[in-house]
C-alpha cells in the first residue's frame, strides 16, 4: 500500500509537471502551425492560380517587386514595428494611437524613399527591376507597394503586442483573398500583364491594411498627446531600443529576404519564376520544425531545466520532422511543381530539392537562436546570426554567379549546413545538460525578437 502510495504520488507530481510543460509546448505549436497554414493555403492557392494563367515571365516580374518591397519595408523598419509589439501594451492606453501613428509615419517616409531610390537605380539593378522601373505605372505601383508593406508589417506585431492576434491573422487572410480576387477580376478583362500583378499585390496590402486597422481597437489619444513636441519626445525615448531590436532582426531573418532579391538581381524572369514556386513551397513545408523551435519559449520562461527538458523534446523532433520531410520532398518534387504549370517541373525541380535541404540545417540554427534568446544572450547571437546570415548571402551569391539557379541554391544549401555544423556544439551542450545560470547582463529585448520573428 505504502509503495502504491508513494507510486501515485510521484506519477501525479509528474503529471502536473512534465505533462503541463508538454501539453503547453505542444498546444503553442499547434496554434502557430494552424495559423501558419492558414496563410499558406491561400498563398498556394494564388500562386497556383497565377503560375497557370500568367506566364512564368509576368509572373516573375511580380514575385520581383513583391520580394524587393519586402526587402526594403524590412530594412526601413528600424525595429519600430518589433518595438511596437515589445513596448506599446505597456504604455498609456491614451498614448498607443500616438505611438503607433507616429511608428507608422517614420518608417513610411524610410521606406517611400528607399523605394523611390531603388526605382532611380533599378537600370543598374537587374533584368527584373530594370523592366520594372522602365513603366511609370508599375514604378508607381512598386512604391505603394512597399509602403503598404510596411503598414502590414507594423500592424501585425502590434496585434501581437497588444494581443490581438486575429487582426494580425485577417489581415494576412485578407490580403491573400483580396490578391486572388484581383487576379480573377484580370483574368475576366483579359488583362494578363506583370503590371496587373504589381497591381493586385499593391492594391490587396492597402486594402488588408486600412480593413484591419480597427481590429487594433486603439483608443483616442488625450489632448495634445499628438502634438509635434510629444511625438519627437517619443522618438527620443524609445529610439535606441528601437534600433537595438533593427540590428538583432536584421542578423536573424534578413537572409530570407536578401537571397530572394539576389535572384531577382542574378538571374532571368523567367528563372525568377521557377526559384520563386520552389522557395515557396520549400519555406511553406519547411516552416513546421521552425514553429516548433519558435513553440520553446512561448510561454517566455527563463527557467534553465525548463530549457534543457524543451530542447530535448524539441530538438529531436525536429531534426526528425525535417529529415522525413527532405526525403518526401526529394521524391515528389517535380509532382509539387505541377500544381504551377508544366513549365515549373521541368525548371524548378532541381532547385526545390536543394532548398530542401536547408531544413535540417535551419533545425539547428533555430534552436540555437531559441537558446540564446532564453539565456539572454542578446548581443552574442546578433553577431553569430549576422555572421552566418554573411555566409549564407555569400555562398549563394557565388553559385549564383557560376551556376545560375541551380548555383543560387546548392550555394545556400551548402553555406546553411556549414553554419549548423558551427552552431550544432552549443545546441547539444544545452541538450545534455542542465545550463548555467547567465548573469542578467545581456539586454531584455530577448523575448520581443522572438516574437518578432514568428
Amino acid at each position: 500500500m505504502k509503495l502504491r502510495a508513494r507510486a501515485e504520488k510521484l506519477f501525479g507530481r509528474w503529471e502536473t509537471g512534465q505533462v503541463a510543460e508538454i501539453r503547453r509546448l505542444f498546444s503553442t505549436f499547434g496554434f502557430l502551425t494552424a495559423k501558419a497554414g492558414a496563410m499558406a493555403l491561400i498563398g498556394l492557392a494564388y500562386w497556383t492560380v497565377t503560375t497557370h494563367l500568367f506566364s512564368p515571365r509576368d509572373v516573375g516580374l511580380a514575385a520581383a517587386a513583391a520580394s524587393t518591397g519586402v526587402l526594403l519595408a524590412t530594412f526601413g523598419a528600424v525595429g519600430i514595428p518589433v518595438l511596437l509589439l515589445a513596448e506599446i501594451e505597456a504604455i498609456d492606453p491614451d498614448e498607443r494611437r500616438v505611438m503607433f501613428t507616429t511608428g507608422m509615419a517614420i518608417t513610411s517616409a524610410i521606406v517611400l524613399v528607399l523605394s523611390i531610390g531603388t526605382m532611380a537605380l533599378s537600370p543598374h539593378l537587374g533584368r527584373s527591376l530594370r523592366v520594372i522601373g522602365s513603366d511609370p505605372v508599375t514604378v508607381v505601383l512598386f512604391v505603394v507597394g512597399s509602403v503598404a508593406t510596411m503598414w502590414g508589417l507594423t500592424l501585425d506585431d502590434t496585434a501581437i503586442g497588444l494581443h490581438r492576434g486575429v487582426a494580425q491573422l485577417w489581415r494576412g487572410s485578407l490580403g491573400s483573398l483580396l490578391k486572388l480576387a484581383v487576379v480573377g477580376l484580370l483574368v475576366l478583362a483579359a488583362t494578363r500583364t506583370s503590371t496587373g500583378l504589381i497591381l493586385a499585390w499593391a492594391l490587396a496590402m492597402v486594402l488588408s491594411v486600412f480593413v484591419c486597422l480597427p481590429m487594433l481597437a486603439l483608443g483616442p489619444a488625450r489632448r495634445g498627446e499628438g502634438a509635434i513636441g510629444h511625438r519627437v519626445d517619443l522618438v527620443r525615448r524609445f529610439g535606441k531600443l528601437s534600433l537595438q531590436h533593427h540590428v538583432l532582426n536584421l542578423s536573424m531573418g534578413s537572409v530570407s529576404y536578401i537571397i530572394p532579391l539576389a535572384a531577382t538581381l542574378m538571374i532571368s524572369p523567367e528563372q525568377v519564376a521557377y526559384f520563386s514556386a520552389a522557395y515557396l513551397l520549400s519555406a511553406t513545408i519547411l516552416i513546421l520544425p521552425y514553429l516548433l523551435a519558435l513553440s520553446l519559449f512561448a510561454e517566455r520562461s527563463g527557467d534553465a531545466g525548463l530549457l534543457h527538458r524543451h530542447v530535448r523534446r524539441t530538438f529531436p523532433f525536429g531534426l526528425a520532422l525535417a529529415g522525413a520531410t527532405v526525403l518526401v520532398v526529394e521524391i515528389a518534387a517535380p509532382y509539387a511543381l505541377r500544381l504551377f504549370g508544366p513549365a515549373y517541373p521541368l525548371n524548378g525541380t532541381t532547385a526545390l530539392r536543394l532548398l530542401i535541404l536547408t531544413g535540417p540545417a535551419y533545425v539547428v540554427k533555430d534552436h540555437y537562436m531559441s537558446i540564446c534568446r532564453a539565456q539572454r544572450r542578446m548581443s552574442h547571437a546578433s553577431k553569430v546570426m549576422a555572421i552566418g546570415t554573411a555566409a549564407e548571402v555569400a555562398g549563394a551569391a557565388v553559385g549564383g554567379a557560376l551556376w545560375g539557379l541551380t548555383g543560387i541554391c546548392a550555394g545556400w544549401a551548402i553555406s546553411a549546413w556549414c553554419e549548423a555544423l558551427v552552431l550544432l556544439p552549443g545546441v547539444l551542450r544545452v541538450h545534455r545538460r542542465v545550463p548555467a545560470p547567465v548573469p542578467q547582463g545581456e539586454a531584455s529585448t530577448a523575448e520581443a525578437g522572438r516574437a518578432s520573428a514568428g
